[in-house]
């Protein structure tokens, strides 16, 4: 069963739903001033890794009074992430594994799924056991692909799919992957560590980006031409595959394609509609192909087999670090 797309929604400046019908949205609880937007499924995000990374003074009763007031259908407990990959801090769980508690006990009417990322194996299952305790039906697990994971020594890019392979083999029901980018390696893997659905939010920032997804070739800038990072220009046979694939997908905009190219509403609507067509299309010559072979790699081993490798992963990691 490949993962349900829910398209990360900050605001309804585009209403993605009025042309993909019967979609899932995720909106940020800290940001949403609107009323529920006309989706199959709305899902709430608690802003922790915001609050970690912006240092909001925002506490759990504010959230808790937040929720309250959001039509919402899932809603997702406030957990700060880990500063440190696959951490070993049980303070850290602790308050997160309280915050969800309280949550549940005082948001009756409301379905709160907590939040797990990849730490030390016994931390990590210690705290699925206690969530599981609860009855719950849904767990998401964050931080599967980390921007920063490049640069945290050698070995350290697989740990974030090592610890989801734990949750995996841990929790037998939903499994959310929570802020995941559009690559289609990224979806395959993923599908293959059998992850139910996941959040993206790069429809929009691609397109602020002045870029487009191009289904099998990966993205294309179509800016003002004043950006340098990762640039590779629309050519003539990527446009013509872009075309022909949202032809064939009737893509309801198709006459108008090179307006929409020019504007960041116009890119995002393409990448929307890319999104839900074409995200398990895979592309070569990206650089997350490896996360493919990881995730076979991971999907074939016991919990025991995945909890040993991590441990050894994470020492072999700090000792290299020291």
């Amino acid at each position: 069963m490949k993962p349900s797309v829910v398209f990360g929604l900050p605001d309804t400046m585009i209403k993605i739903w009025e042309f993909i019908p019967d979609i899932e949205v995720m909106v940020n609880n800290i940001r949403w001033r609107w009323s529920r937007p006309s989706v199959r499924r709305v899902w709430v995000d608690s802003g922790g890794y915001q609050i970690m990374i912006k240092k909001i003074n925002i506490d759990i009763v504010e959230i808790i009074n937040r929720y309250r007031a959001i039509d919402g259908d899932i809603f997702v407990s406030l957990d700060i992430p880990p500063r440190e990959l696959c951490s070993a801090s049980k303070e850290l769980v602790e308050h997160n594994i309280k915050n969800f508690e309280l949550m549940y006990e005082k948001l009756e009417d409301k379905k709160i799924i907590p939040v797990v990322h990849c730490y030390e194996s016994s931390i990590l299952l210690n705290a699925i056991d206690i969530y599981k305790s609860y009855g719950v039906d849904m767990i998401a697990y964050g931080g599967a692909v980390p921007p920063s994971m490049a640069r945290m020594g050698k070995g350290s890019r697989t740990l974030p799919l090592l610890g989801l392979a734990i949750v995996r083999k841990a929790f037998n029901k939903w499994i959310h992957a929570l802020g995941i980018g559009g690559a289609p390696a990224i979806y395959k893997a993923l599908t293959i560590l059998g992850t139910n659905s996941l959040d993206s939010s790069s429809w929009r920032t691609k397109a602020a980006y002045g870029k487009v997804m191009i289904p099998g070739l990966g993205e294309r800038y179509v800016g003002n031409g004043k950006a340098k990072f990762g640039r590779k220009d629309l050519a003539e046979e990527d446009f013509r595959i872009l075309e022909e694939s949202l032809y064939r997908t009737r893509f309801p905009y198709i006459d108008k394609l090179k307006d929409l190219l020019k504007t960041f509403k116009g890119r995002a609507i393409v990448n929307a509609w890319i999104m839900k067509n074409f995200i398990d299309t895979i592309y070569s010559n990206n650089g997350f192909r490896w996360l493919i072979d990881y995730a076979s790699k991971y999907s074939k081993l016991s919990l025991d087999e995945l909890s040993s490798l991590l441990n050894n992963s994470l020492a072999n990691l700090n000792k290299h670090q020291v």
